[in-house]
């Protein structure tokens, strides 16, 4: 098949959605498919060295939605530039993500002629957008010859505004990558105790809490360190809640390279997740469970649905420092606990291995295939 996969968010972005466009077509290209990523231009050095297989279109804005920043993507000569692509690769199918979401994908959804298939990653409690412009958006929802769905927490959301049939896929995770037997990141290997986050500096995603919950973890465990991979406009915001006396304690490391992300999971004793909503699937967990680290996280709906409290890691209340405190505190005191719980997370994560992710992606596929065959032969008939 020649598939076209359209992201408002992919590399060098970092984040959930752009893992799994970028994942899915490596996979999709080892089964033989030809795979064109469509995204932004976002102007950044990074993509100097784009593989052939990514074609930028318009322009990149972030814009503050749902407690964090998103990409998008927008430009006069999207439905041309579109148009152009499909008509040079002569899709098959195309595959938006996030299909309803402003402004590419929308576009996509109105301008290229090959079936579509949607992938909806989103989960909220309500949406106001949705409230308001539902109606509107109800004619690109049923433009879709396929609906995906990551979990069914995100099914649950978007069936309230967008009633319909979804399949639920879920997000994958590189197994061979985040692994057991990766290398450490040589100057935090020292004997400390590491706790982890990795994630965008946004407000869902409860960095502050984790913050708050560190002098705790640092009085009852002293040789422990708090390792932050991320970034984004509120990082100096959030280095405010940094007591002085875990001030020395507490690495910024920034956005780090796709390669040396698996190191700093391995390199953790704890990997701590305290996001307080809009996570729809957790990913960040399972690449922290495929890399045998036991997990503490929020007991939101996203998370519950891939983490099972006590097999794996710890589900604690969201905005619970105290919590959050008393489970990696108790994880760091128990070297067996962190061992075995780190076995049962990664036996966990391997069920989301993108290799078994993306079979049932491609089965999707001509199964929307064979069904827009189907309807095309009643309607002649």
């Amino acid at each position: 098949m020649r598939i076209g996969i359209v992201s408002q968010a992919y590399f060098p972005i970092h984040g959930g959605v752009s893992e799994h466009v970028h994942s899915t077509a490596l996979e999709l290209e080892k089964r033989g498919h030809e795979v064109t990523i469509i995204t932004a231009n976002f102007n950044r050095e990074d993509q100097k060295h784009d593989h052939p297989r990514v074609r930028r279109v318009g322009f990149d804005f972030t814009v503050p939605m749902n407690g964090a920043f998103v990409n998008v993507t927008v430009g006069t000569k999207l439905p041309r530039q579109l148009r152009e692509i499909e008509q040079e690769k002569k899709f098959d199918i195309v595959h938006i993500h996030s299909p309803l979401d402003p402004v590419l994908p929308l576009v996509a959804n109105t301008v290229m002629r090959a079936p579509k298939v949607g992938t909806f990653h989103t989960f909220m409690d309500s949406s106001v957008g949705y409230e308001l412009f539902g109606g509107k958006l109800r004619k690109y929802f049923d433009r879709l010859d396929g609906r995906i769905a990551v979990s069914p927490a995100a099914r649950r959301f978007f069936s309230r505004y967008f009633p319909g049939e979804y399949v639920i896929i879920p997000n994958g995770v590189d197994t061979n990558r985040f692994h057991p037997a990766v290398k450490k990141v040589e100057r935090f290997d020292d004997g400390v105790h590491n706790v982890l986050f990795v994630g965008r500096m946004d407000p869902r995603k409860g960095l502050k809490y984790l913050l708050q919950a560190m002098p705790l973890i640092a009085t009852a465990v002293p040789d422990t360190r708090l390792i932050v991979v991320g970034g984004g406009v509120l990082r100096e915001y959030y280095r405010s809640f940094l007591m002085d006396e875990i001030r020395d304690k507490a690495f910024f490391e920034g956005f780090v390279s796709t390669e040396d992300l698996p190191r700093y999971y391995r390199t953790a004793d704890v990997y701590v997740s305290p996001s307080i909503m809009g996570e729809s699937f957790g990913i960040v967990l399972i690449e922290a469970m495929a890399s045998g680290v036991p997990v503490v996280a929020s007991d939101i709906e996203g998370y519950a649905a891939v983490l099972k409290d006590g097999r794996g890691g710890f589900l604690v209340p969201k905005r619970s420092p105290m919590k959050i405190a008393e489970k990696v505190i108790e994880l760091l005191r128990q070297p067996k606990l962190r061992q075995s719980m780190g076995k049962q997370g990664r036996q966990e994560a391997e069920q989301y291995s993108w290799k078994k992710v993306t079979a049932q992606i491609e089965k999707y596929y001509f199964d929307v295939l064979a069904s827009r065959q189907e309807k095309s032969k009643n309607i002649k008939n």
